[in-house]
């Protein structure tokens, strides 16, 4: 049985900055909006059902609500972190480790879910006023929750990277119940809703792709073709499986139906392709996280078609996703910024913020040191 707790949320709206302004890079347009101070390390974004644009700060353990319409940003304090056993468990992001929350998804009761290794639980902040946090605690101590998604079954579905598990937490009466994973030390991670009855992961060690049937609890395993691929993250469109290939440098696609394989490599060498997601265009879209670019990808010719570089150097840019604006948006890991890419073939940009207004509502450096140190701010 797994244990809820709630926390009364604090909600922090200081200083007021501005977004870059757009800039026009030979046929693309891109902005990247300051959210907090670069030792926050913002990681992952996630659209909300109101619109707004969601993002985690990992190291000082908040989460960020950014209207694009007005460009306000409201920040959420998590709980405080617990030590636990397991904390520098190595994955595919030099110098990075999985020591904070850093994941999201919209869950089927509209709640917003997230990831939080630090305390082995899995939390949600209510998306309406005022916005109350609630966690859950997984059964397996220090099992190191990475990533998690929602399920065709409406169901939270966990990787528990540590434990070599996979948790499902029932939407409504949360109780969490746990799989075993068959390869050992499969690294899994991850996560997306199939249209064939099940959910898909990968495993960034074990080099496999792993699908849960939803009704009978099967788990089946797919042997990525390509060694030290490093699958990192997974998507599903139109009952195709999308992965990036972090150690091979490609984007694939798997056919679920026929079996097979294919790769999309990136041009610019040992980029560590990150997020994957498919934009408005139909095109899918990855974050080179080393290369410091935006890569776009011709799903029928499979083939690179469009490198886009980023305004600041070295900034870790990782899980790409599309927003409801239409533009592509990507946590600035190291800058502490959300880039946002704009291309022609996804129509009229609204801009941002879409009334012209002022960015207001990130954090400076010294707020941010203290809430590192958890002495406010």
């Amino acid at each position: 049985m797994a244990l809820a707790v709630s926390f009364l949320t604090l909600i922090i709206t200081v200083a007021t900055t501005t977004a870059t302004p757009a800039v026009a890079r030979d046929g693309y347009d891109l902005t990247e909006i300051t959210v907090a101070s670069p030792i926050s390390q913002p990681c992952n974004v996630e659209t909300a059902p109101d619109g707004s644009l969601w993002y985690v700060e990992m190291a000082t353990r908040r989460l960020g609500r950014i209207d694009l319409v007005t460009g306000h940003i409201q920040k959420f304090d998590l709980p405080p972190a617990t030590i636990i056993p397991v904390l520098n468990l190595p994955v595919p992001l030099p110098g990075v480790f999985p020591i904070g929350p850093c994941d999201m998804a919209v869950g089927s009761d509209g709640n917003l879910w997230f990831n939080d290794p630090e305390r082995n639980t899995i939390g949600y902040i209510s998306m309406t006023a005022p916005y109350g946090i609630h966690e859950i605690t997984l059964p397996t101590l220090a099992s190191v929750p990475m990533s998690l998604a929602t399920g065709a079954d409406g169901n939270i579905y966990v990787t528990q990277t540590a434990s070599n598990q996979i948790a499902k937490i029932d939407i409504q009466t949360h109780v969490v119940t746990e799989y075993n994973v068959p390869t050992p030390l499969s690294g899994i991670i991850g996560g997306t809703a199939g249209q064939d009855g099940a959910h898909w992961f990968v495993e960034i060690i074990g080099n496999k792709l792993l699908r849960f049937d939803y009704a009978t609890q099967e788990i089946t395993e797919y042997n990525v073709p390509t060694p030290a691929a490093l699958p990192f993250v997974i998507r599903s469109y139109d009952g195709q499986i999308w992965f990036s290939e972090s150690g091979a440098n490609a984007i694939a696609h798997f056919d679920p139906t026929t079996e097979t394989f294919t790769e999309a490599v990136i041009p610019t060498p040992a980029s560590v392709p990150i997020g994957v997601t498919r934009g408005v265009d139909g095109y899918i879209y990855t974050d080179e996280s080393v290369g410091n670019k935006f890569a776009r990808i011709d799903p029928a010719t499979m083939t690179v078609v469009g490198e886009y570089p980023l305004l600041t150097p070295a900034t870790w840019n990782d899980e790409i996703k599309t927003g409801s604006d239409g533009a592509l948006y990507s946590p600035e890991f190291t800058a502490g910024k959300i880039a946002r890419l704009w291309l022609p073939s996804f129509g009229t940009d609204p801009g941002f913020p879409q009334n012209g207004g002022t960015v207001t509502g990130a954090t400076n450096l010294f707020q941010d040191t203290l809430a590192i140190l958890r002495l406010g701010g």
